[in-house]
């Protein structure tokens, strides 16, 4: 199946800093910088860090991938400039270009420059996504579109550029793309089938697949 199918706009690694927003003071590392490479290792870029470990990092969210279709709809639907090519307003470690949430499938396995990584869950947005854009609808934009990104793990540790293609090698669950799955998360009702078939994949990351079992019961 090896196809390129996308390339990276931008690669972006963070480090834990304290930032204030509207008089509130968090420390977050969601606020990152582009870079032109670096190393990932199976627990994420070397340049980058996480806060809160609970929710963020950790094998099977070593890297967050977001679109940059999915960046211009939420700047559309919000009349915003987001200026998300020099800073990561979202989060994200690698910006790709030409693929959305509706084309990504848990399971996919990418060659990104030297590394190979495998794509495991929807991320879960949370009250940060507000605070790092100063835009009280964000996180409601982000949720009820289904501009959420993606996490993979890593099966291979190295260099990525940031000029780097992104090669499918292998697909194995070709409904349960990340769209899907978001939809089933908004509609449990009409989307029982995906919500099963994501239950039984053994791909799907434990956080999400939990999210599911409670829909589900």
């Amino acid at each position: 199946m090896n196809k390129n199918i996308s390339k990276i706009v931008s690669l972006k690694v963070g480090k834990i800093e304290k930032l204030s927003f509207n008089e509130k003071v968090v420390k977050t590392a969601i606020n990152k910088k582009v870079v032109k490479s670096s190393y990932l290792t199976k627990l994420g870029f070397e340049d980058d860090e996480q806060f809160d470990k609970r929710f963020h990092g950790g094998e099977n969210k070593a890297v967050l991938f977001f679109s940059e279709i999915s960046y211009k709809k939420i700047e559309k639907i919000l009349d915003i400039d987001l200026n998300y090519l020099d800073s990561s307003p979202l989060g994200e470690n690698i910006l790709l270009d030409k693929v959305g949430e509706e084309d990504i499938c848990i399971g996919d396995i990418f060659k990104i420059g030297e590394a190979i990584v495998q794509v495991t869950q929807p991320r879960e947005p949370c009250n940060k996504l507000n605070l790092n854009t100063n835009e009280k609808k964000m996180l409601k934009t982000v949720h009820q579109n289904g501009f959420t990104g993606w996490y993979a793990k890593v099966i291979e540790e190295g260099i990525v550029n940031s000029d780097d293609s992104i090669e499918l090698i292998k697909r194995s669950y070709e409904n349960l793309n990340i769209s899907s799955l978001n939809k089933a998360v908004l509609n449990a009702f009409e989307n029982e089938k995906i919500i099963k078939e994501g239950i039984d994949c053994e791909v799907l990351g434990k956080p999400f697949k939990e999210v599911l079992i409670r829909l589900y019961k």
